[in-house]
């Protein structure tokens, strides 16, 4: 089973950034998974799916690419993740550019976790039209992923319309993507791609969503979780029995993370991960 940090609601300071880098490397977390939100109105009518609630624009929300980039450069084996990249609020050719320099800048440690977000109100603030945002993301894969493999490529779609365009660099080895999302639709996504970056579902909830995960993909696709309940052997085993492959964790409280000093979340990761270590 894979041990991935989650870099959620934190701060940009390169000093604390760079600290938990290391330490997540030292203590054997496979990688760090980094959320993403860009600008956020105080007032809104979106809700999260699984939670209920508007996310607060005061609460710290981190830059995952560039946030990435700085901690793949302090480290050589740790592998980072977005968790989700919101694709509803953006154009494919700025994420495919970024990611694919993200990719080639870790040395081939990052995966493209996306989605196409649930928060309306951003969605709207940033320009894009929150309705079209399933069928702009079915798009916008394959955007991307014609972008990244072919040094010229065209596409004629409902959103997006262009012939022989490229970018370049493209990455020496495209990142894989995972799908997030817990409609149907989105498992089927998921299949179709390298696999499933789900939320923290209860076990009950999950079962069969990786059930349908494993028939569409015949169990080619890929699982990641976010804990919702303490690490065991008997929570890992049943995940890992689901086809789990990694978990996504949080020592510290991720709901006012400014208020623990580094020291703290240091000590906390240090104590989560003697679950794994001798």
């Amino acid at each position: 089973m894979e041990f991935w940090l989650a870099w959620f609601h934190e701060t940009n300071r390169g000093s604390e950034v760079r600290a938990i880098a290391r330490a997540a490397e030292k203590l054997g977390y496979t990688g760090v998974a980094l959320s993403d939100h860009v600008a956020l109105p105080k007032v809104q009518r979106s809700r999260h799916p699984l939670r209920g609630i508007p996310y607060d624009p005061e609460i710290p929300n981190i830059e995952p690419i560039t946030s990435a980039a700085s901690m793949a450069a302090v480290t050589d084996k740790l592998q980072f993740m977005t968790y989700a990249y919101v694709m509803g609020m953006r154009e494919p050719f700025t994420v495919a550019k970024q990611t694919a320099a993200l990719a080639d800048l870790s040395d081939g440690r990052f995966k493209l976790g996306i989605t196409p977000g649930w928060n309306e109100d951003e969605m709207s603030l940033l320009g894009h039209n929150p309705k079209t945002r399933g069928k702009r993301f079915v798009e916008s894969l394959e955007v991307i992923k014609g972008l990244w493999n072919n040094e010229l490529f065209t596409f004629h779609g409902a959103h997006y319309h262009f012939d022989q365009v490229g970018i370049s660099p493209r990455p020496e080895i495209p990142p894989p993507i995972f799908v997030g999302g817990n409609s149907p639709l989105a498992i089927k996504r998921a299949a179709s791609n390298a696999g499933w970056i789900a939320m923290n579902h209860p076990l009950e909830e999950l079962r069969p969503l990786l059930k349908e995960l494993r028939e569409l993909s015949n169990a080619s696709a890929a699982a990641y979780v976010i804990a919702d309940q303490q690490l065991s052997d008997q929570y890992v085993m049943a995940l890992a029995e689901m086809g789990v492959v990694g978990i996504i964790l949080m020592p510290w409280d991720m709901t006012v993370p400014n208020s623990q000093p580094l020291a703290s979340k240091l000590t906390a990761m240090e104590q989560m991960a003697s679950y794994w270590r001798p």
